[in-house]
């Protein structure tokens, strides 16, 4: 009778801390590429594809570096030009990679995790924004055919915040917790990449980075948690450990 009367009492205390949890929580906003959808892996792949026929291996780590960042993939565009004897601009390189990334991108669906975190926040009356420096003509499609739109309140995207202004700069994560009501500490970010974090942190939310083959390679510390998927930890588990750290 003793045991019973424990077990109920731990029962009660986990449905107490969740109760609390929820109390305090109000939203989760995420990033688009890498996080929700492994597209950067996607890119990475259609680097390795356009190069390998001349014979040059392209890393992970090199293109790793592109993540996050509006930067040009400058040292990628002089190389495939060098081996392939060609003098094709940035753009007609661009293009073609980014082709490429697309039919890849078409047969993949969200990464491990995510529609369970989406299903949790949802259940429990959480608000749920996507924040991301992409355009909502490369999200959106991407969103509707994994039929995971449903689940967002707000699209922050690269039409609502100033080229200049992008992550690493907060403002995409301002914007989304001004859109859904909710001061920053109410909220928690999820994150792949380094600049995403910075945003992120630099908002005043609480981070969770989630890696890829990409992002593994660089420097996220920043981040209050780093996961390799969301299959590391539930987010009943996550928002647990937030909460006690």
């Amino acid at each position: 009778m003793e045991y019973k009367n424990n077990t109920l009492g731990h029962t009660a205390l986990k449905l107490e801390r969740e109760e609390f949890i929820a109390s305090n929580l109000k939203a989760l906003v995420f990033d688009f590429d890498g996080l929700l959808v492994d597209t950067e892996t996607c890119m990475f792949k259609a680097w390795e594809a356009l190069l390998k026929p001349y014979g040059v291996e392209v890393s992970p780590l090199q293109v790793a570096g592109l993540v996050g960042s509006s930067a040009p993939a400058t040292y990628l565009y002089q190389l495939f030009n060098k081996a392939s004897n060609q003098k094709l601009s940035n753009s007609q390189i661009r293009d073609q990679v980014t082709a490429h990334a697309y039919q890849l991108i078409a047969s993949i669906t969200e990464r491990e995790g995510v529609r369970q975190y989406l299903d949790f926040a949802k259940s429990h009356s959480l608000s749920i924004a996507l924040a991301t420096s992409s355009e909502a003509e490369h999200y959106m499609p991407i969103l509707n055919r994994l039929n995971l739109t449903h689940y967002f309140d707000c699209f922050i995207g690269a039409e609502d915040i100033a080229s200049d202004r992008r992550k690493p700069h907060p403002d995409v994560y301002l914007a989304a917790l001004e859109q859904l009501g909710v001061s920053a500490h109410q909220a928690i970010a999820f994150e792949d990449s380094p600049p995403g974090v910075m945003a992120a942190r630099s908002a005043g939310i609480p981070t969770v980075a989630v890696t890829n083959l990409l992002t593994r390679h660089l420097d996220v510390s920043l981040a209050n948690v780093v996961l390799s998927s969301m299959n590391d930890q539930t987010l009943l588990q996550l928002i647990n450990q937030l909460t006690e750290n």
